[in-house]
């Protein structure tokens, strides 16, 4: 159990049917019970603050669900689990865990398992929880959204594919941001196809894509690059705290590859016809099966 105790997620994921649920008189033995709920909730929103994780990736919370619950008052929390319909369970098949703590990759193995069951779960038909991270606004001043780019370390080509700034341009960008701010250099190696950064590193490529599937907006019509962004940082954090080093990750810009790819259904998330669970899939040359090798 020490294996599944360090995992940055919790294989128990918080579940609700509504928000609005007024107020209403609780007896004693009632405010007991749902008091005792209340501070199991209490410690997922805890959970997910120690480990700097997103909610939904933490718990399967959805960030709605979760800031009305934690900034709520007492009485209100009392409410929501009482008449919420708020409760605990697995979404993924624990038989599958590895549950081996001196290996970092079969820990990020343990993670990618947990968030592919939210991810079945969320993708059903009528639950709705993910795709809150929307893009960047169009009103949004492009060498603004060129400077957080680069600012998260993406390759000034990919900002100016992105932006439709001249790429000259965005190179000036990055050479005055460098002056001012040495961090906001590049990381290095070369930007790769998305098919090879999936072969190479295929537990990476579907970590990365479950995360970004998660919390984009309209990720399957448009690369969205705020959520690339934040799906690239919510990456590397479940990849830290399971010990992998920082030069087998994928960098931000194979990152919006990888999403960009997503986009034109080049890469896909797709059950396996053998075992069902889900696999990232390069759909003019698929390769086998990272579950069971099929």
């Amino acid at each position: 159990m020490n294996a599944v105790d360090a995992l940055p997620v919790s294989l128990y994921r918080v579940h609700y049917n509504t928000l609005k649920v007024g107020r209403g008189y609780l007896d004693d033995e009632e405010f007991r019970e749902i008091g005792n709920k209340m501070v199991m909730f209490m410690e997922f929103c805890h959970f997910s603050r120690v480990n700097n994780t997103s909610p939904i990736l933490a718990v399967g919370l959805d960030d709605v669900g979760y800031r009305v619950f934690e900034a709520g008052s007492f009485d209100s929390r009392m409410m929501l689990v009482s008449r919420g319909g708020f409760s605990v369970g697995t979404r993924c098949n624990l038989r599958k865990l590895r549950m081996n703590l001196s290996s970092p990759d079969d820990q990020l193995r343990d993670v990618t398992t947990v968030l592919l069951g939210d991810l079945r779960y969320f993708l059903k038909p009528g639950v709705s929880g993910i795709g809150r991270i929307k893009d960047y606004p169009s009103t949004m001043p492009l060498d603004v959204v060129a400077t957080e780019l680069l600012q998260q370390k993406l390759q000034p080509k990919l900002v100016a594919q992105w932006t439709g700034l001249n790429a000259d341009e965005v190179v000036r960008m990055k050479r005055s941001l460098l002056r001012d701010t040495p961090l906001v250099q590049s990381q290095s190696g070369r930007i790769q196809a998305p098919n090879k950064t999936l072969a190479e590193s295929p537990l990476h490529s579907l970590l990365y894509l479950t995360v970004y599937r998660l919390l984009a907006d309209n990720p399957l019509r448009r690369t969205n690059a705020r959520a690339v962004v934040a799906a690239h940082r919510e990456y590397v954090e479940l990849c830290r705290a399971v010990g992998i080093e920082a030069s087998d990750m994928i960098s931000p810009s194979n990152g919006y590859q990888l999403s960009n790819a997503m986009k034109t259904g080049d890469i896909t998330l797709t059950p396996c016809s053998k075992c069902k669970e889900i696999n990232a899939r390069y759909a003019l040359k698929p390769g086998r099966c990272i579950w069971c090798n099929h």
